[in-house]
C-alpha cells in the first residue's frame, strides 16, 4: 500500500518489489559508505604524520628542530638536550608510540605543567618535531630503529 503511495508522488511506479529493495540497498550502501568515509579520518589519526616512516627526511627534521626550539626548549631544553632525564624527550619517547606523542603534544599533560599544543601547533608541525626527536634517538642510540 504504501510504495503505491509513494509511486504515485514520484510520478513513476516500480516495475516491482526487487527494484524497490534493489534501491534501498542503494541508499544503504551510500550511507555506510559515508559514515565509513567520515570515520576513517579519525581513526587515522593516531597513525597519521608518522616520523618513523620518513626518519631521514632532513627537512622534516630541520623544521623540527626549528618549531621544537621556539615553542619547547623552554621546558625541554635547546634542541631537545635536557639533562634532567624528566624533561629528556628523547630519553622518555623512545620506548613510546607516535600516536601516544600525537596525543601528548594535542592534548598537554595538566598535572605536569605541559600545555595543550593542539590549537597551536598544526598537525604536520608535530610530525616535523616527532621527526626532529626520533632522529635525536638514532643518533644517541637510544631506538630500536
Amino acid at each position: 500500500m504504501r510504495r503505491r503511495g509513494l509511486a504515485k508522488v514520484r510520478g513513476t511506479a516500480p516495475a516491482s518489489a526487487r527494484e524497490v529493495d534493489a534501491g534501498l540497498r542503494g541508499w544503504i550502501a551510500f550511507l555506510l559508505a559515508s559514515a565509513l568515509f567520515l570515520i576513517a579520518p579519525v581513526s587515522a589519526r593516531a597513525e597519521s604524520p608518522s616520523a618513523k616512516s620518513h626518519p631521514h627526511d632532513a627537512r622534516a627534521i630541520d623544521r623540527g628542530r626549528k618549531v621544537f626550539n621556539s615553542n619547547c626548549a623552554h621546558c625541554h631544553g635547546e634542541d631537545a638536550a635536557a639533562t634532567d632525564s624528566y624533561y629528556n624527550l628523547p630519553q622518555l619517547l623512545a620506548d613510546k608510540s607516535d600516536a601516544f606523542f600525537f596525543h601528548t603534544v594535542t592534548h598537554g599533560i595538566s598535572s605536569k605543567g605541559m600545555p595543550a599544543w593542539g590549537g597551536i601547533l598544526k598537525r604536520g608541525q608535530m610530525a616535523d618535531v616527532l621527526a626532529f626527536i626520533r632522529a635525536i634517538e638514532k643518533e644517541q642510540g637510544i631506538t630500536g630503529d
